[in-house]
């Protein structure tokens, strides 16, 4: 299968691929609050994408020092013609931090479809890859039954993909049909990565009762499965790391008179360098979310054991971006929980295997929703 592509001259051209390195035909987005996060694998060779779901106005200007950045992502959507955003950290640099929702009608109609299909269009040109057969994605627990059906339809179809450079020069133009979509609950697609072998096979002794804890940066889905994901006891619950952000920026603004977004703070401790205030002093971000999270573990810990208990699972999977900060403390009240590595990519690598599971049964081009069982 190709992809109908513009070059950046403006001649048509199409990716094909020699049978050694031939695509799966599967492509995994975890769309979350924090990160956007798309895995698919390009013959023994994984292939990853990950970005901030913040996006921002963009506005075209001559760029007299020349500073272009290749690595902008600018994109213009079909579904919103003439609409043309800053996406991920070109939204964080350009727009102070950029502009993300948790409303969750925005979010499943408008906001996910529009990061995911920016994303996919991203990650198909830069990786050179046809467009897929079935691309999987999730939603997190708390609305996935209410939206899973909305979240299929606003992905399914004809799309069209422009993408900029800030100079307003086009970086490429991809014309793509998407005619499945397999829609999962987050959390789950961590306890798939784990039970499922790289071919998507299921993995016997892997399929026993277990509770996967997904700390996301605004929600910890707890995901409950055996086998099957099991609605009844699944539940999203407050991270409480936005009370973790806005203590970070009271304590920035009070020692500095500085104010950064919760996305500009992400981004700082994202680039592994110290925050330099405006009286020149530096401060290691990263440290200092570590030390007040600290302070906030054990309200956030006894949340998800009254959660967990319901459950009664055999295995505990901590996984996700804060699954990693809270692990230690999870592992002392759980001593035989495991932590799902790669974290930040599990739900992507589940979804994806899940993609390779469904794929045999799922070629007569009809979307399937409600895909929650392995």
């Amino acid at each position: 299968m190709v992809v109908k592509r513009q070059n950046e001259t403006g001649d048509a051209a199409t990716v094909n691929n020699s049978a050694s390195q031939k695509p799966s035909g599967v492509i995994g987005v975890d769309t979350g609050y924090s990160a956007v996060k798309i895995y698919s694998e390009q013959g023994t060779a994984a292939r990853t994408l990950i970005f901030p779901s913040v996006t921002g106005e963009a506005r075209f200007a001559d760029d007299f020092l020349d500073s272009t950045d290749a690595n902008d992502f600018i994109a213009e959507l079909s579904f919103e013609p003439g609409v043309i955003r800053n996406v991920g950290d070109t939204a964080v640099r350009l727009n102070r931090g950029g502009e993300t929702t948790t409303d969750r009608e925005e979010f499943t109609r408008s906001y996910n479809p529009a990061l995911t299909l920016a994303g996919l269009a991203r990650f198909m040109h830069e990786k050179k890859l046809p467009v897929p057969e079935v691309i999987v994605v999730g939603l997190p627990i708390n609305f996935y039954m209410a939206y899973r059906d909305a979240l299929s339809k606003s992905l399914l179809g004809e799309h069209q993909v422009t993408l900029y450079r800030r100079d307003n020069s086009v970086r490429a133009s991809l014309e793509f049909t998407i005619e499945q979509v397999l829609v999962l609950p987050q959390g789950y697609g961590s306890y798939l990565s784990y039970a499922l072998d790289a071919e998507g096979n299921k993995i016997p002794e892997r399929l026993k009762p277990t509770a996967v804890i997904d700390g996301g940066e605004k929600t910890i889905d707890i995901a409950c499965a055996e086998g099957r994901y099991i609605d009844e006891y699944s539940k999203s619950i407050p991270s409480s790391l936005d009370a973790v952000y806005h203590v970070m920026q009271r304590e920035i603004d009070s020692r500095f008179d500085d104010f950064l977004s919760r996305s500009e703070i992400e981004a700082i401790i994202r680039s592994e360098q110290p925050y330099t205030a405006s009286n020149g002093q530096q401060l290691d971000l990263n440290q200092m979310r570590q030390e007040i999270l600290l302070r906030q573990t054990p309200e956030i810990i006894n949340r998800i054991q009254e959660t967990i208990r319901p459950m009664r699972p055999a295995q505990i999977l901590v996984t996700g971006g804060s699954g990693e900060l809270l692990y230690e403390p999870l592992k002392r009240a759980y001593p035989h929980a495991e932590m799902v590595k790669p974290a930040v990519f599990s739900n992507a690598i589940g979804f994806y295997k899940y993609g390779l599971l469904r794929r045999s049964t799922s070629h007569g081009g009809t979307a399937a929703t409600n895909a929650a069982g392995a």
